[in-house]
């Protein structure tokens, strides 16, 4: 789970894009940072103030477990009333459809895994930064 191996330096800001390192395949690849998420993790960085991983383990040093991390996903589904079991893999899918949802290039939802071809339906192509950063949900939603 590339989440948990997310450290500060992996958020830029400036360009709205988070780094995910040696993620599914061993690729590095980029993804979409909103505006909102981007307070959110402001507001962790305040409050946690973390040195390294950006969600530290319970010895403060190295990165959080993925048992931790599906423990917090379970609690805060339950917490938001959430009546199905949600994983950390659903909050994937949600993305995507949410994009989907808001028109963004299909080709471009497509290569934000860059899951490598016959993994699934369609073949995935690279998707340079700086076109995911152009494909920000409008407003109006569908």
């Amino acid at each position: 789970m590339e989440v948990v191996k997310l450290t500060v330096s992996h958020i830029d800001s400036k360009r709205m894009l988070i780094r995910v390192e040696n993620g599914k395949g061993g690729k590095d690849r980029y993804v979409m940072l909103s505006p909102t998420l981007l307070e959110v993790l402001r507001d962790w960085y305040r409050i946690a103030r973390p040195r390294v991983f950006l969600f530290p383990g319970r010895d403060k040093i190295g990165p959080m477990t993925t048992r931790q991390f599906n423990r917090i996903c379970h609690q805060a589904a339950h917490r938001a009333g959430l009546p199905k079991w949600v994983a950390p893999h659903t909050l994937r899918h949600s993305f995507a459809t949410h994009l989907l949802e808001s028109n963004i290039d299909v080709r471009v939802i497509q290569s934000l895994p860059r899951r490598r071809p016959g993994f699934c339906s369609g073949t995935h192509n690279w998707t340079p930064p700086r076109a995911i950063r152009r494909s920000r949900p409008t407003s109006s939603g569908r």
